[in-house]
Parts: C-alpha cells; sequence; structure tokens
C-alpha cells in the first residue's frame, strides 16, 4: 500500500468558523440553538484584554440573554465541574458558550455533557458511558495553543489534584469552534510562547504518529510550517496581526490532528510533570520532545528531515527543536524544574495513557525512564 492509501479519518465540529473579527458572529451562532446562553469563561484575563465586553456586547445586540460563570481555574478539577454543572442545570440554557484558554473551553465541554447525562466526572474515569448529546456547545479559543475547540475529550483534574484525566465523547465535540485570531493578541509572550508549544507538538506528533495519514498529515505539515514561521515573532511582536494568524491556525490544525491521529511519548510525559512540577502543558511537552524525537528518529526519519526543514532552525529535526528552545529561553534539563532521579518512577508510571499507544516506536517503560535520567 503507498502513503497515499494508508486509512485516515477526520472528525470535527458541525461548523469550524476561522478568521480575524469572526467573533462579531458569535450572536448569530448562538442564535441557532436558542436566546439563552450561559457563557464559561476564566479570570481578570479577558477583562484586560477588552474582549469581555465587546463580547457581551456583541450577544446583546444579537438579543440573547446571557448567564455567566467565571473564575475557571487554570488546573480545573472535578468538584469545581460539580458545581458548575448545578448552576447550569438550574438555569436551564439553550446553549453554553466557553470562551478561554483550553482549561475554561475543556470545563464548558465537561459541564455541557455532563449536565445532561448525569453523574459526575470520576463516574466517567471509571467507564461510564456519556450516552446523548451535550447542551449545544460554541468554544471561542482566547489563546493559540491547545485545540481543545476541535477535540472529543475534556482533561480534568482530580479532587486532591494528585493528577489530571480525560474524559471523552464524541457527543463533546464542539457543535461550533469559532477561531478568531484577534482575541489572541493580548496574550503575553510566556503563554504565546507556551501555547504555541502546544500547537506545533500536537502537529509534530500527529504528523509522526502510528495512525497519521494523508488527511491529517497534510493539515500537521501546514500547521508545523506555521508554527516555526511565527511562533517567535508573535513572542516578540505581539501586536503585529499575521503572526498571531499563523499561530491561531498552527493550533487549529494541531486540534485536529491530534483529534484523528493522536499524538505520541511527549504529549504522555507533559501530564505528570504538568501537575507534579507546575509546569505549563506547551512547555511540559516541549521539554522532552528532542529527546522523543531522537528516540523515534529511526522510524521515521523522512518525516522528521522534513520537520526540520519546515522549522528551519536546525539540519535535523532534534538540533531544529533544540534551537528554537534555546531561542524562547526554555530549558530541557528536568532538574531546572525541581525533578531528581526519585521522581522519574512516578512520572513513567503516570505517563502511561493514550497518547503513547501512537509513538511510532514500542517503547518499554525502562526506556522511558532512561530518557528521563538523561534530562536531569
Amino acid at each position: 500500500m503507498g502513503v497515499y492509501g494508508l486509512r485516515s479519518t477526520l472528525k470535527v465540529p458541525e461548523s469550524i468558523v476561522y478568521g480575524s473579527h469572526t467573533v462579531e458572529e458569535l450572536g448569530q451562532h448562538t442564535q441557532k440553538y436558542g436566546k439563552r446562553a450561559v457563557l464559561i469563561r476564566g479570570g481578570r484575563s479577558l477583562e484586560k484584554s477588552g474582549n469581555y465586553e465587546k463580547i457581551l456586547s456583541i450577544l446583546k445586540k444579537d438579543k440573547i440573554s446571557v448567564e455567566e460563570i467565571g473564575g475557571i481555574s487554570h488546573d480545573p478539577d472535578e468538584d469545581q465541574v460539580r458545581g458548575i454543572v448545578e448552576k447550569v442545570r438550574t438555569i436551564q440554557p439553550d446553549v453554553v458558550i466557553g470562551i478561554g484558554g483550553g482549561s475554561v473551553i475543556d470545563t464548558a465541554k465537561a459541564v455541557s455533557i455532563i449536565a445532561t447525562c448525569g453523574g459526575e466526572v470520576s463516574d466517567y474515569w471509571k467507564g461510564r458511558v456519556f450516552d446523548r448529546p451535550s447542551i449545544p456547545y460554541i468554544a471561542v479559543p482566547t489563546t493559540s495553543g491547545t485545540g481543545a475547540e476541535i477535540t472529543k475529550n475534556a482533561v480534568i483534574t482530580s479532587h486532591d489534584h494528585s493528577f489530571k484525566k480525560s474524559i471523552r465523547s464524541e457527543y463533546m465535540i464542539p457543535n461550533i469552534a469559532l477561531v478568531d485570531p484577534t482575541l489572541t493578541i493580548s496574550m503575553p509572550s510566556n503563554l504565546t510562547a507556551q501555547t504555541g508549544l502546544d500547537a506545533l507538538i500536537q502537529n509534530l506528533e500527529a504528523y509522526t504518529s502510528k495512525n497519521a495519514g494523508p488527511i491529517t498529515d497534510t493539515l500537521a505539515r501546514e500547521g508545523i510550517g506555521l508554527a516555526g514561521r511565527y511562533l517567535i515573532r508573535a513572542c516578540t511582536t505581539p501586536d503585529e496581526p499575521e503572526p498571531r494568524e499563523g499561530l491561531s491556525l498552527a493550533a487549529l490544525y494541531g486540534g485536529i490532528t491530534l483529534a484523528n491521529a493522536g499524538l505520541g511519548l511527549a504529549h504522555g510525559l507533559s501530564h505528570p510533570l504538568g501537575i507534579r512540577f507546575n509546569i505549563p502543558h506547551g512547555q511540559a511537552c516541549a521539554i522532552t520532545m528532542p529527546s522523543v524525537i531522537e528516540l523515534n528518529y529511526p522510524a521515521r526519519k523522512n518525516r522528521y528531515d522534513e520537520v526540520a526543514k519546515l522549522l528551519g532552525t536546525g539540519p535535523d529535526a532534534v538540533s531544529a527543536f533544540r534551537t528554537l528552545l534555546h531561542k524562547l529561553g526554555i530549558s530541557t534539563k528536568l532538574g531546572d524544574y525541581g525533578v531528581t532521579k526519585d521522581h522519574i518512577p512516578l512520572i513513567v508510571d503516570e505517563s502511561k495513557g493514550g497518547s503513547r499507544r501512537f509513538n511510532p516506536i514500542d517503547h518499554s517503560d525502562e526506556t522511558v525512564s532512561t530518557l528521563l535520567e538523561e534530562l536531569l
């Protein structure tokens, strides 16, 4: 079978609306589901950016009645989800709108589905199946990285904050993903770097995944190239529109490719590194990415060589990625984040999940332990 004969799937929202100033259409899209909306959002950043008042004005103009639920934390836990579900059931909205970064969008996703199906987050961790559609849900990202507006899962933190784990169902794919790059212009440089790296690595791991196929390959290559061209520029010239547009598109492609092709070992390791050492998700992925590329190179040499060309920062993908991290001032030494050799068994154990099974090379826990020890 040739490369173009490989099986490739594409599961996405009913509508993806992308483009600068498309947030102006939010009221029109909301009206498709009714006039009563719950708006779930994060903290002060949305207000400081001016986007909060703008969005309320857009919804008011189209006569949408809005109940707000704010203050979503960076790592939303099962207790926070439970509390919001109770509020949403009382309000009984026609539609839920999630506006913010990946944590906000995931929280709104979880709330929308649990409000109709019942139960608790932990029930679904234990195997309970979502058996009906969610409340209609519109996802509006204000960062360019997670791709959560496209995917069928929500990452939720445990009650005691000892782990993060996804709940998932095709019923959780948002009805509409509205991606407006102008909403990301107010992002600070450190957040731009962290989320931009997440977008890049999602495309990169999907491109080299065991489950990669011609449809996702096309999007992933473009996403890698966009991140390579615009990530540094977006950090250094934060008010320039073009880099923001490029990164938003890269993040959108990353969401589609990860949802349909899967990820790899770097994402598998990012969850315990993030929860245990308070490392932002994109940065947690980036720390191990050069070593993961080095491990996987024999199985995907041609693809990694293509990645190096797309990034344009080195002769091979390992060097190219390390050069990019150096320019962003991000260390790949786990010791700089408080990780010691004693932590490694726990990190390896907690990395066992869906992402690792799509890694292009099968790997043992011993291999992963050695990889981490070399990064101390």
